[in-house]
Formats: C-alpha cells, sequence, structure tokens
C-alpha cells in the first residue's frame, strides 16, 4: 500500500512539473506565432482620441431629430452647409429641443428620460454640450418637469445676453422654467397665464403668445422671480386666421416675423414689450390659391433684410401642408424678389447668417437641401439624413 501510494504522488508531482513547464514555455514563445500573416499583427489601441472640431461655421446646419418612429433616441445632426458633409453627431433623449449658445461653444437639450427606457421614474433635463469635442458638459434637473410634444424650435430659448434658458412647460399650468446656463442650476418657474412658447426680449424678459391673439410679457430677477406680467392688446384674430408658432426671429437685430394661416405678415420688434408693426401679405395678384404652410416655414436674413417662406397650392386649413417653393421677399419694400421651386416638398427651413447666405430646405422623408441665396443654384443635396430630421438651426440668427 505504501509503494502504491507514493507512485500516486509520484505521478501528481510529474504532472504538475510538467504544467509548470509547459506554461513557462509559453510564457517564453514569441507573442506571434511563425505561421501568423504579418499583416495581422496590429498593435492594440490603448488610448481612444476624441477629434475636435473647429469653431462652428455659420454656415453649418444643425439638424435635431426626434426619430419618430423610436421617440426615446433623438440625435442632433451636425452639417458643412456648402456639401453637407456629416461634421458629427449626438445622441438626446425623448422629444428634446435645442437650443444653441450666442458665443459658440455650446447647444443645450432640453430632453426627457425614463429610468427603464420606455417606463419607469421620469427625469427632465436641460443638457450641455461642447460644440467642438461634442462631449456632454454637464446637465440641470427641471423638477418640474415641460411641455412634450413634437419639437418646436421655440419651445425653449436663450435670453439675449445668453444668461438663461427658458423651457417651456405645462403640469398642467402653463410656465416658463428658468435655468442660469452659467452657474448651471435651476432657478424656478414663470407663471405665463396660459400662454406659450418663448420669445426672447431682454436679459431678464421674454414673450410668450396667448390663445386670445395677444402677448404675455414677463420680467423676472436673477433668482429666477417674477417682477412684473403685462399683457398686450390683441394683434391676430387666433379663431380665423392664427399665425404659425414657428416665427422667424433673429435674436440679434430683436425682429420676429409671424405669417398667419392665410399669409398675413406681422413684424414684431421684440425689445422689452413686443412691439407689433403694419401687417403685409405674401400674396399678391393671381396668388390667391396659394399660401403657406410647412412646419419651420419662414426663416429671416438680417444682414439683407429678406424674409423667406414655404409656400404651396392649397385651400383653407391646409397649413400643414409642405412647401413646393420659398417665397423670398424683401421685408423692407413688402414685395417679392424671387420664387425658389423646390426640387422636394419641404415642410422646414432655415437660412445662415453670413454675408453670402445659404438657404437650407428638409423635407419629411429625411431630404436636406442648401442653395445658393445669390444665384439660386443648388448646391448640395443629402438623402436618408437618419429617419425625421425635423427642425434645423444656424448660429447667428
Amino acid at each position: 500500500m505504501r509503494a502504491a501510494g507514493n507512485r500516486i504522488v509520484a505521478t501528481v508531482a510529474g504532472l504538475w512539473l510538467g504544467s509548470t513547464a509547459a506554461i513557462a514555455a509559453a510564457q517564453q514563445a514569441p507573442a506571434i506565432p511563425a505561421q501568423m500573416p504579418p499583416a495581422a499583427a496590429q498593435p492594440t489601441q490603448e488610448d481612444h482620441p476624441t477629434a475636435v472640431l473647429p469653431e462652428p461655421s455659420p454656415r453649418w446646419i444643425y439638424v435635431l431629430e426626434p426619430v419618430f418612429p423610436y421617440l426615446v433616441a433623438s440625435k442632433v445632426w451636425i452639417l458643412d452647409g456648402d456639401d453637407l458633409s456629416i461634421k458629427g453627431m449626438v445622441n438626446g433623449g425623448y422629444l428634446p429641443n435645442a437650443v444653441l449658445s450666442h458665443d459658440k461653444s455650446r447647444f443645450w437639450l432640453a430632453e426627457t428620460y425614463w429610468s427603464r427606457g420606455s417606463r419607469g421614474v421620469r427625469t427632465d433635463v436641460v443638457s450641455a454640450w461642447d460644440t467642438k469635442t461634442l462631449a456632454f458638459a454637464g446637465e440641470v434637473v427641471l423638477p418640474m418637469g415641460r411641455f412634450l410634444v413634437v419639437p418646436k424650435k421655440h419651445n425653449a430659448t436663450l435670453t439675449s445676453d445668453g444668461r438663461y434658458l427658458l423651457s417651456f412647460n405645462m403640469d398642467p399650468a402653463f410656465s416658463l422654467s428658468v435655468v442660469d446656463v452659467k452657474e448651471m442650476r435651476y432657478l424656478g418657474e414663470l407663471d405665463t397665464q396660459g400662454c406659450s412658447l418663448a420669445f426672447p426680449t431682454g436679459n431678464n424678459s421674454v414673450a410668450s403668445i396667448c390663445p386670445d391673439g395677444r402677448f404675455v410679457h414677463l420680467t423676472f430677477d436673477a433668482n429666477g422671480r417674477l417682477l412684473r406680467t403685462e399683457l398686450s392688446d390683441p394683434w391676430f384674430d387666433s379663431q380665423n386666421d392664427p399665425v404659425f408658432e414657428h416665427a422667424a426671429v433673429h435674436r440679434p437685430s430683436k425682429r420676429a416675423f409671424f405669417v398667419s394661416y392665410e399669409g398675413w405678415v406681422y413684424p414684431v420688434t421684440l425689445d422689452g414689450m413686443p412691439k407689433v408693426g403694419e401687417r403685409w401679405k405674401l400674396q399678391g395678384p393671381g396668388d390667391e390659391e396659394w399660401r403657406p404652410g410647412g412646419w419651420q416655414l419662414a426663416a429671416f436674413h438680417a444682414a439683407s433684410n429678406r424674409l423667406f417662406v414655404t409656400m404651396h397650392k392649397g385651400g383653407k386649413w391646409t397649413h400643414k401642408q409642405a412647401g413646393d417653393e420659398v417665397w423670398v421677399y424683401d421685408v423692407a419694400t413688402k414685395k417679392r424678389i424671387h420664387r425658389l421651386p423646390l426640387d422636394h416638398h419641404s415642410a422646414t427651413i432655415a437660412v445662415s447668417q453670413d454675408e453670402k447666405p445659404l438657404l437650407f430646405a428638409l423635407t419629411e422623408t429625411a431630404v436636406l437641401m442648401s442653395y445658393d441665396t445669390t444665384t439660386w443654384q443648388k448646391k448640395a443635396e443629402r438623402s436618408g439624413l437618419g429617419i425625421t430630421p425635423w427642425l434645423l438651426y444656424t448660429f447667428g440668427e
């Protein structure tokens, strides 16, 4: 029995020594087997560098895509307007609203998330993104929530100095959430008295549109507390000829142009309490069957004093129909100076604010086009830009 036991011990020891020798040999073996092709020997990259974009050009276009089939996963596409090449992309939450900073260093998304993707605990936030690295730069929770609806450009905005972001809310009362984006902190809510959207009128003031055709004008302090509320007289017929919510707004010059369903243009000065000028008509003799329509249907180029509007042939209440043409107006003379036929029906347009501006037109089938507004020639077209791109933004507007 002792001899048998010794043999077992010797066998186990031999196996252990053999395994140890095999491990040692393996550690001394070349890292690349002789039979491996040289092309397969690639170094392992331990660092993951981040590309850095230059300062955003005024000719870049930012495209907000809510991705309607999959609303919990939105996107912001960033493209060079001249050739529509993609510069970058950022992912967002449910039905976001985008806001570009005045100094081009940031953009923000007012967005919504659920802890289990499409269910669970809801959290509403304003998130910040660096425009050069497209890196996440922080967030502020909106404790009172935000209005969840198809994204509208004026659901969120910055005040004139860029210090405060105002996000429209309905829970169920109408309000504007105030976020200090310099210190990245939530300040509070401004009661809008049943009026909607946000149009900046100063460093600490904002206007909203009321159901009866008025403006409500709100002034607040550095802590987000409401100081004063003013109501304008009614300036449009909200029952028979409402205005589109997507007004063409140029923040630096404090000018806005609201277009009605029947084609009236209301020029508005957004400097303190909004001042509404004399209205004028888009259509002239022979244009009776044409109407404005689409989603983000109007854009204004301040330097040339030109207003761009998408137009289509249609009857009353066809205001959601995409445009067959873009009509261009000199707002000083209130005259149409050009009609641009579009290669594809477009519901959304925007214009860059440089000296030789580009006109962007976006279809409901994910086609983006850019046009030279000097020659009126199409510069570029890109199809398949995501699934459902919806809103357009440019710096300087």
